[in-house]
């Protein structure tokens, strides 16, 4: 599903969890942050993605934090005797 990962849904992506950026040319995002993919690694870096999020700043995001998807909390079941 990685290979699909931005180029269904027009490259829009979901953050399943958080990363702070490391570099001035990276993208700092937290779970469930909306992104677009505007250009996948090249050969040389098939980990790292250009990406843009909802403030329109761009940098580098590692595309194995990403996801179709937002993430979705686990349920709790409460019982009561």
């Amino acid at each position: 599903i990685q290979e699909k990962l931005g180029i269904l849904h027009n490259g829009e992506v979901y953050a399943v969890f958080s990363y702070e950026a490391q570099n001035s040319d990276e993208l700092t995002f937290n779970v469930n942050d909306h992104l677009v993919i505007l250009r996948k690694g090249d050969d040389a870096e098939s980990e790292w993605w250009w990406a843009k999020n909802e403030q329109n700043e761009e940098g580098y995001v590692p595309r194995n934090l990403l996801g179709l998807y937002p993430r979705v909390p686990p349920q709790t079941t409460n019982y009561t005797d």
